[in-house]
């Protein structure tokens, strides 16, 4: 079985997070297969490439991303906070990454950032974006908040939808595939818990991607359990313990 090895916002570990440098970086530097990465609405409803749903850690301005227009985030610095070198840096469009994915034949895995701040129509917005793009099989979406899963569902049942969490849940596989879900997503400490659910999720047609798997131990571990993508700060670490050939 092939696992999927995701740039977690990017080449995280070493560049300015879900900014084009540390997506291409991703791209040039490690045989990755393809990024996670995190989607708000600005204030014009326009879909932005962001983890935060404040401005204050990442860029040189303070504040909700969801109260500027697109124009206002796009002239923002978010790549200073990370090092001078990568002063300029730019908030980019949900478009530009998806055209970054289809054009070196990636994956992504989306997060709806609709969980603290509720984005009126978020859902259809992004769906409608991706269609634009024929991108519906490159991408699977995923969010903490799970209703705004099945309404993606809703919408679009072709694009694939998994569940976010942090903390250990009882009978996970059960409750994704309830609910129509393609996937859940753990993060690595719920799989150190319950090891036991990759099996139980598979034998289910569940995928499991886990996040944010940075160290040997825990990238072995994941290779172990038989994990279907392992989102990582570092994808040239990662590509490495999997075997992928030097670039």
């Amino acid at each position: 079985m092939k696992i999927l090895n995701l740039a977690h916002r990017g080449f995280s570990g070493k560049y300015p997070e879900n900014t084009k440098r540390a997506f291409m970086a991703a791209i040039q530097e490690t045989p990755c297969h393809g990024f996670e990465s995190d989607v708000h609405l600005s204030s014009d409803g326009e879909p932005v490439i962001i983890h935060d749903d404040v401005l204050d850690r990442t860029t040189n301005a303070t504040g909700p991303v969801g109260k500027r227009s697109f124009r206002e985030l796009r002239e923002l610095d978010c790549g200073s906070w990370k090092g001078s070198e990568f002063a300029g840096e730019q908030i980019m469009h949900l478009d530009e990454l998806l055209a970054l994915v289809i054009e070196h034949n990636l994956f992504l895995n989306l997060e709806i950032k609709n969980n603290e701040v509720f984005y009126q129509g978020i859902e259809k917005t992004v769906i409608n974006r991706i269609k634009a793009c024929k991108a519906e099989e490159r991408v699977l979406l995923s969010s903490f908040n799970h209703p705004s899963m099945l309404i993606c569902k809703e919408i679009e049942p072709k694009i694939k939808t998994g569940l976010l969490y942090g903390q250990p849940m009882i009978a996970a596989d059960e409750y994704a595939r309830s609910y129509g879900m393609d996937a859940i997503h753990p993060g690595i400490n719920c799989l150190e818990y319950s090891p036991e659910l990759v099996g139980k999720c598979h034998e289910k047609g569940l995928q499991v991607n886990t996040w944010t798997v940075n160290t040997e131990e825990n990238i072995r571990f994941c290779i172990q359990l038989g994990v279907d993508s392992i989102i990582s700060n570092y994808p040239d670490k990662v590509a490495l313990i999997l075997g992928a050939p030097p670039l």
